[in-house]
């Protein structure tokens, strides 16, 4: 499944490069994830809970970057095993900036996902929209410490 989502924020493209790539920072602003520890300069463990319908699966797995700071584009890979059977989820996502002026930046991101297991059980359009949800709080947590 694939979710293309643009939005805007008040703040200079510095900064929110700065936030995208600290996953301490996004981690706190995504609903369910954790970070545990850092592997390397680009690779981290951590944990993500997510809720469909009346299932809450947790998933423990790693997240790692790719980065092109001179293009301001980033290459977020996770994956993650299901706790107690629950299955297996694999994302990745990319995130370019386009500074719209100093103090407004256009972020556009696109992420690939899939996930097997029970939750894929629910069918693609309630995946796609419990992701597009969570997505949507992510930007308005990341909004809310920027701007």
């Amino acid at each position: 499944m694939t979710i293309e989502e643009s939005f805007t924020v008040n703040a200079s493209a510095t900064a929110v490069w700065a936030f995208l790539i600290d996953p301490e920072r996004v981690a706190a602003a995504l609903p369910g994830a954790k970070i545990i520890q850092k592997v390397d300069d680009t690779t981290f463990t951590g944990d993500m809970l997510v809720r469909v319908g009346p299932i809450s699966a947790n998933y423990r797995g790693t997240v790692s970057f790719e980065l092109d700071e001179p293009a301001k584009t980033a290459l977020v890979h996770a994956k993650g095993q299901g706790m107690t059977g629950m299955g297996n989820a694999d994302m990745r996502m990319t995130s370019k900036l386009n500074p719209v002026s100093d103090t407004k930046t256009e972020v556009t991101a696109i992420a690939d996902f899939s996930i097997s297991g029970v939750l894929a059980q629910f069918g693609g359009a309630m995946i796609k929209e419990v992701s597009k949800n969570m997505f949507q709080e992510f930007i308005v947590a990341m909004k809310q410490e920027l701007e």
